[in-house]
Order: C-alpha cells, then structure tokens, then sequence
C-alpha cells in the first residue's frame, strides 16, 4: 500500500475512533436516568454497552498505532497523533471508570440534585462533540480545528463551575444531615469523575492546538 493511501486510512480510522468515543460519553445521558430511578439492574446493562463501544475504540486506536509503525506519516506527526489518539482513548477510559463507579455505588439517590447532575452530564457531553469536531477538522480546516479546541477549553471550564457548585451543595446537605458521610463520598466521587471526562477532553484539544502550531511552522 502506498504512503498516501495508508495515511488516508489511518485518517478515516481516527474519526472513526473519536466517534466512538463520543458514543461511549454519550451513553451517559442513558445510563444517569437510571441511577436517578435507582434501577441497578438496567444501569448494569448500559455500563455494558459503554464497555462494548469503548472494546471497540480500543480496537481502533491499536489498527491506528499499528499504521504508525508501519510508517504512516512524517515521524513528527506520527508521534503527535499517536499521543492525541491515546488522549482521546483516555476520555473513554476515564468515562468507563465513572460509570463502574455509578453501577456499584448502589446509593440511593437523593432528588434535589437530579437536575444539577444531568446539566453536569449534558455539559460533558456537549465537550466531547466539540472535541469530535476539533478532530475531524485536523485533515480538512486547520482554523476550525483551533477554534473548536478553543470552545472544549470554554466548555470545560464550564463543567468545572458546576462541579464545584455540586460539591458545595452536596456539603451543605450532609450538613444538615440530608444524608450520611458515606453518600456524600459516592456522590461527590461521581461529580469529580464526570469533570475528569470534561478534563481529558481538554488535555486532547490541548494537543489539538499543539498539532496545528507545528504544522504552520
């Protein structure tokens, strides 16, 4: 196979795998409802389907190294898309290790945090569709690659405001004895791993910007 035709693969391959990345975060506005409901048994099943699709990414992600070494690329890009791809995978992994946390916590959820919890959820996810797009705009826009890895760091910023406003919360509730130490631990695990999804997400766009800056000399 030609250079050219192993680069165009390894290309498709990428956006394949940060589309799969995206699906996996994206199952967390499937899996959350049923933490909410407090119904474990369906939770169970979508942290599976989570799994399956973050089985997949990491397929993907080693078809891509395995390209590298085989020479796809000038070194100096193939080196940085090799970390940008391991980035990436991370924010699957991380987002595995949230909802693992969720289905074995077994903690009775407490209501009047259902709606900070889900905007927390749907701001992570908005961060991961901008950094999808920051991807596929690295082989076709590069201005459109800064911008959008620009607009993950705006994102992230974001979700940390709200993590930080639901551990206040989540305090002030175990204080007035809402709820005991043990929930408080569970929930605010869950907040601080939902920001660490939003957090690797800005570690990718981070290279993002990284990749572009070499490539304009």
């Amino acid at each position: 196979m030609s250079l050219f035709g192993r680069e165009s693969r390894v290309e498709k391959h990428f956006r394949e795998h940060a589309h799969l990345v995206y699906e996996c975060v994206l199952k967390l506005q499937e899996l959350m409802p049923l933490f909410y409901q407090g119904d474990f048994d369906s939770l169970e099943d979508k942290v599976h389907e989570m799994s399956l699709l973050e089985h997949q990414a990491d397929e993907i992600r080693r078809i891509m190294e395995i390209e590298f070494f085989k020479g796809a690329f000038l070194p100096f890009d193939r080196e940085d898309r090799i970390i940008l791809a391991e980035l990436v995978d991370s924010v699957a992994d991380m987002t595995q290790e949230t909802a693992y946390g969720i289905c074995l916590s077994q903690v009775q959820f407490p209501v009047q945090f259902e709606e900070d919890y889900q905007e927390m959820v749907d701001a992570v996810c908005e961060t991961i569709r901008i950094l999808k797009e920051s991807l596929e705009m690295l082989d076709e826009d590069l201005a459109q690659a800064i911008a959008k890895a620009h607009e993950v760091e705006v994102n992230e910023e974001a979700v940390d405001r709200i993590e930080r406003r639901i551990i206040k919360k989540l305090y002030n509730a175990y204080r007035k004895g809402d709820f005991g130490i043990l929930k408080l631990i569970e929930l605010k695990n869950i907040a601080t791993r939902l920001g660490e999804i939003a957090d690797r997400a800005e570690d990718a766009s981070d290279r993002v910007l990284i990749m572009v800056a070499k490539r304009r000399g």
